[in-house]
């Protein structure tokens, strides 16, 4: 009796076709969904010269892209600038507003008064001595001075005014005075001036060669340092 030959099939050799193909079908799905240019036509060719074509084009074409990428990567981190600058001759130009400022934001002859009303009214202190002020006293500097200031009080009388200041002033060779300056409370000077500022509404600036001169601006000042206020330096501070 004749005996057929039986083959031995593993399972590994009946899935294998099945994976092959399922991995195929995948990537050929998503080949012809991408929005990637040249992705889908690859997957569409019937031909070997088509697929080879939309291959060559899309790798050109991708490679292209990621030169210039990587270019302008390389470009933005090199962090390179270009200055143009261009030289604008003009004559006569507006002569520069010059603004000064006491180092001292108060003046002691001034102050001490009010001052010592206020610290006496406190009971911090109970003297009416204007002669010297302590280091205990100057602690309520500010304070006083915040005062003043919530319950809409000036403080320009504490200030130095400029006319105590100004000994000369000579622009383009011709006096000037204080009246050619303007003022403007500081924050941290006081009250500062100054000379040549272009308000709103005015056209009274000085040019540099304005009286014939080439824009020349002599000032000699009095400072009055033996009027400054002790333990209180520049921008309000207290020094101990």
């Amino acid at each position: 009796m004749p005996v057929d030959p039986i083959f031995v099939i593993g399972s590994k050799a009946i899935k294998t076709p099945e994976k092959s193909g399922r991995r195929r079908s995948i990537i050929r799905e998503f080949c012809l969904n991408t929005t990637a240019h040249g992705v889908p036509a690859i997957a569409r060719s019937q031909s070997i010269h088509n697929k080879l074509f939309w291959l060559i084009c899309f790798t050109a074409f991708s490679g292209t892209a990621v030169y210039f990428i990587v270019r302008e990567i390389f470009s933005y981190f090199d962090y390179s600038t270009q200055t143009s600058v261009n030289m604008i001759s003009e004559w006569p130009q507006y002569f520069p507003a010059f603004t000064m400022c006491n180092v001292a934001p108060v003046r002691y002859d001034r102050f001490i008064g009010p001052f010592l009303n206020y610290t006496n009214t406190l009971n911090i202190t109970n003297t009416n001595d204007t002669t010297s002020i302590s280091s205990l006293q100057a602690k309520y500097i500010l304070d006083f001075l915040q005062m003043k200031i919530n319950q809409n009080e000036s403080l320009d009388e504490f200030f130095f005014p400029l006319d105590a200041m100004l000994m000369k002033c000579v622009f383009n060779g011709l006096l000037c005075s204080a009246i050619n300056f303007t003022s403007f409370p500081s924050s941290s000077y006081g009250l500062c001036y100054t000379f040549n500022a272009k308000l709103k509404n005015t056209s009274n600036v000085l040019y540099s060669n304005e009286y014939g001169g080439s824009g020349n601006l002599n000032l000699h000042f009095y400072v009055h340092s033996n009027q400054y206020v002790p333990y209180i330096r520049e921008g309000w501070y207290i020094h101990f």
